[in-house]
């Protein structure tokens, strides 16, 4: 015997991933199932570095503030060559989304945090100890048997998203092959407790003989990762005394057994799958994509694959999006997992060689920019680390004429700075977007009119005019322009005061009913004709 349960998406994996996808879906009045094969959420602290849009979209889930508390915000990262000499010093520049660029974070206290928002809404159910066993796509739905404490159920769902992991079941039965490549050095990572470490900086020690990594965490938290040598196993390393062994020149004290909250080997692998999507069923998270950890872009991507993807689904499901919607996700978030992919890799190559000859030419490398200044800035500010652009998916043409400091918006995620609302107070200018599309109208001065646009024929005007406190936009204001902002605060579209409706009618094929709001927002506007 067997139950039988509707929804409309099913999420397969209870990560970082599965529950923020879940939480946006929510928002976007989605009914989902989120089905996990553990009995809670993680108790491991494997990502430890969080970039300014994962903490955009913790804000717009609503855990930001108690998360906060819990990491260590604004952090760098210094080099040091083969003797210990500071090769560089990297932070991220200043962040345009309203959030700090880096920082240390606890991957447990996010899951907590994200579990806890998830349970908050209504339409969303979760399952522990449950397992996904067969996935068939029927065409129109997704008919999913899964098996836990309430026995076996097939959950039909409009939509499945895998994000089961590296190893990811889900992907294995599509047959979904990965590209890539394993690394071959093996690491042992320590996480420790109570070291009373406060320092912003993670140290990056490539002195050619046992590489090693060195970031701190708030509340005493600190990680340490060392390359393992020719002929040591991981039973060696991860004795007490070996790890307390090797941690000792770093921390500058002998390390507790009870100080030890992880010590584990790990191989890394720089893998992306060859699709995204194959009917229905969508990948997301590691599922999709694994990276070594040096550029702290692994768990970052899931949550940008979440972000992406929810809004899209969303659509679907609602029947406000097309199916040609629901392709860009790969179109859109597959360019930029394969360079964090790369980006990783030649970092790790950077520090975990232990050749003589590269390194010396690695450090006379890295010393010599500082003769160079735009070089010297581009990595000091790890300019190395690029942002999401997207140049096709939901993304329209850029009119003739636009100043390039206009044109260069589309298909960035949108800044968010402070703004001034109506009664006086100051808000994060994400809090007047909402969960979905906007007009945003910059007419001169730092006046900026917000308007909120539905597929709803009837929907109330709700137009606000902000006022951009920090300058932001300054170079917005030399001729009346309108930014198109999807749910996923990236820009989709930008034009000149008047072309507004050519802009977004060339979204037609991915979002029908856009056009059709902007030209029920002009009607809004124009003055009744007398009788």
């Amino acid at each position: 015997m067997h139950s039988v349960m509707d929804t409309d998406v099913l999420i397969i994996g209870a990560g970082p991933t599965g529950l923020t996808a879940a939480g946006l879906l929510a928002d976007h009045g989605v009914r989902v199932v989120v089905v996990e094969k553990n009995p809670g959420t993680s108790d491991e602290p494997r990502a430890i570095s969080v970039a300014d849009e994962t903490l955009r979209v913790m804000q717009q889930i609503g855990i930001l503030d108690r998360l906060v508390p819990e990491m260590l915000t604004d952090t760098g990262a210094r080099y040091f060559g083969r003797h210990g000499q500071l090769l560089a010093e990297v932070r991220p520049a200043s962040s345009r989304l309203g959030q700090p660029g880096k920082s240390q974070f606890d991957q447990p206290v996010l899951e907590e945090l994200l579990l806890d928002a998830v349970r908050g809404r209504d339409r969303v159910e979760l399952r522990f100890e449950t397992e996904a066993f067969s996935v068939r796509d029927t065409g129109d739905h997704v008919e999913t048997t899964v098996l836990g404490p309430r026995g076996r159920t097939v959950v039909h769902a409009k939509w499945v998203i895998a994000c089961d992991g590296g190893r990811s079941p889900v992907r294995c039965r599509l047959g979904i092959p990965m590209e890539g490549s394993t690394q071959v050095e093996e690491w042992i990572v320590v996480d420790l407790l109570g070291t009373g470490e406060h320092e912003r900086f993670a140290e990056f020690h490539c002195n050619g003989t046992r590489p090693a990594v060195v970031v701190p965490g708030v509340k005493g938290r600190c990680r340490f990762e060392f390359m393992l040598l020719p002929g040591e196993t991981a039973e060696q390393v991860t004795t007490p005394d070996m790890v307390a062994t090797l941690i000792e020149p770093y921390l500058r004290r002998r390390v507790a057994p009870e100080d030890i909250r992880r010590a584990r080997v790990y191989v890394a692998h720089q893998r992306v799958a060859l699709r995204y999507r194959q009917g229905r069923v969508l990948l997301a998270g590691d599922a999709a994509h694994m990276m070594p950890p040096f550029a702290g872009q692994g768990m970052n991507a899931g949550i940008r694959d979440a972000a992406n993807l929810a809004w899209k689904i969303a659509a679907a499901v609602h029947g406000t999006g097309t199916d040609a919607l629901v392709a860009t996700y790969e179109t859109e978030r597959r360019p930029h997992a394969e360079q964090m992919v790369k980006l990783s890799r030649r970092i790790g190559q950077i520090v975990m060689s232990t050749d003589s000859r590269v390194t010396l030419a690695r450090d006379l490398l890295l010393r010599g920019t500082g003769l160079v200044p735009s070089l010297k800035s581009w990595i000091t500010a790890m300019k190395f680390l690029k942002q999401p652009h997207h140049t096709r998916g939901c993304i329209a043409p850029v009119p003739d004429g636009l100043p390039k400091t206009v044109a260069g918006l589309v298909g960035r995620s949108l800044s968010q700075p402070a703004v001034r609302l109506p009664g006086g107070d100051t808000a994060p200018l994400d809090t007047m977007l909402g969960s979905g599309w906007n007009a945003l109208r910059f007419a001169g001065g730092a006046g900026i009119e917000v308007i909120p646009l539905d597929a709803t024929p009837g929907a109330a005007d709700g137009r606000v005019v902000v006022a951009d406190l920090s300058g932001s936009f300054a170079g917005l204001r030399a001729e009346p322009v309108t930014l198109l902002v999807r749910p996923d605060r990236y820009v989709a579209a930008a034009a000149p005061a008047g072309r507004e409706s050519e802009a977004f009618a060339a979204l037609v094929e991915f979002v029908p009913w856009l056009a059709d709001a902007w030209r029920r927002h002009q009607e809004r506007l124009q003055p009744p004709i007398p009788s």
